[in-house]
């Protein structure tokens, strides 16, 4: 997890926008709101700097001590999970801790979404992370790179 937000922050000076989440309800996450916001980083990346990674789309938002955003962006994230075609979850009570979904793939792209509310947990930090990809890399090769 460490590398990919290290290699955001390389990559922060080539920031390009877009809509790549066609038909996912995170989509509407993606449209400027959080860019204001003190307690919000969104990052958008495309282009050259991703092809080692085999990604066309990297879009991530992260959002610091805000338990009413926490709980619609899962509300939002949850409701995608009915259209993945591979899903890996895990929950603390009702609460969905954190989630990885590929979808069908668009363009000839395959689609991810990585999910994570730290802010169940007392002894992690108090944010939420969601990341959505679109590239020609596998699921397996992403969990490889979220790893190191």
């Amino acid at each position: 997890m460490k590398r990919i937000f290290t290699i955001i922050v390389l990559m922060l000076a080539w920031i390009v926008e877009g809509q790549s989440q066609t038909g996912l309800q995170i989509t509407e996450l993606f449209n400027g709101q959080y860019k204001r916001k003190d307690n919000a980083i969104e990052v958008v990346v495309k282009g050259n700097q991703l092809e080692r990674y085999k990604l066309k789309v990297f879009r991530s938002l992260t959002i610091k001590n805000d338990p009413k955003d926490f709980e619609r962006i899962e509300k939002l994230v949850e409701q995608d999970e009915k259209n993945a075609i591979s899903k890996e979850t895990g929950r603390i009570g009702e609460r969905l801790y954190y989630a990885f979904y590929c979808f069908p793939p668009e363009d000839n792209y395959y689609r991810y979404v990585f999910y994570r509310n730290s802010s169940l947990r007392k002894t992690e930090s108090n944010e939420l992370t969601l990341i959505y990809m679109e590239g020609n890399v596998t699921m397996d090769e992403l969990k490889v790179m979220f790893k190191k």
